[in-house]
């Protein structure tokens, strides 16, 4: 239903899918059930700082959220996030494009 919230945790592995580097945490709002839309804030935790991003989740397809900020390293963070989907939604490649 609109307005159902989704909230999250869940470890974050290196490219290779070997080791775990980090975890996030955030929630979602369902918006559209038709059309399998959520809105999105969460929060990727580093060994040396965190990433902030913001934007859309859908149900069936790819997506790009806003990096929003960051704390340590990443202080300085602007860009976009690439959200694809693997295994049918299972697991996500999270790919930051930082600028």
């Amino acid at each position: 239903e609109p307005g159902d919230p989704l909230t999250f945790t869940n470890p974050v592995f290196n490219p290779a899918n070997t080791t775990q580097v980090g975890h996030d945490e955030g929630f979602c709002m369902r918006l559209n059930v038709s059309t399998g839309t959520w809105e999105c804030l969460w929060t990727t935790f580093l060994p040396h700082g965190q990433i902030t991003v913001q934007g859309p989740y859908y149900d069936t397809h790819n997506s790009v959220l806003s990096i929003t900020g960051g704390t340590g390293a990443y202080r300085n963070a602007r860009g976009q996030m690439k959200l694809r989907a693997l295994d049918g939604g299972k697991e996500y490649d999270f790919i930051f494009h930082l600028s």
